[in-house]
């Protein structure tokens, strides 16, 4: 019953949505942090790290906001608490992970896609904030939904 009860909230529309969201946001940072760390170096991470945040987290917003929670709360406190909570994971894990495993650690590997190189901490560390946006999102940020009763099923 209870493993009956999980698998339903794992696969329900929001999650799926969000999942779906969150590799496409991923996308978009890797491809912006792909570009600039082709012109700036691998070992100046940090400033290709940036832009290929902000360009992932506008996306994010609009992409979450209209498609994962549809949410009809108000706009500006919502953007305000989903800039706060990206800010806190861009720190944790963005650059706190990206520090720990790049620096401290000497991960410096990187993973060839489509001909494009990617640092595998960087890789590694997509898995932490698509985890703690989410919890973030659903309980932080988008808490009035226009669609309640459509997400679990």
């Amino acid at each position: 019953m209870w493993l009956q009860k999980l698998i339903r909230r794992l696969f329900c529309r929001e999650v799926i949505a969000y999942i779906i969201v969150g590799v496409l946001t991923t996308l978009v940072n890797l491809g912006v942090f792909a570009l600039l760390s082709a012109w700036v170096g691998h070992e100046r991470w940090w400033v290709s790290n940036f832009p290929a945040i902000l360009a992932a987290v506008i996306f994010a917003f609009i992409a979450n906001k209209m498609i994962v929670f549809r949410s009809d709360g108000p706009l500006l406190q919502e953007i305000g608490k989903f800039l706060l909570s990206r800010l806190a994971t861009a720190l944790a894990f963005e650059y706190g992970a990206m520090f720990i495993l790049t620096d401290l650690m000497q991960m410096r590997s990187v993973l060839t896609l489509f001909g494009i190189e990617i640092l595998i901490s960087k890789l590694l560390t997509q898995i932490l904030v698509m985890i703690g946006n989410y919890v973030l999102s659903k309980y932080f940020i988008f808490t009035k939904s226009k669609h309640p009763e459509a997400d679990h099923q």
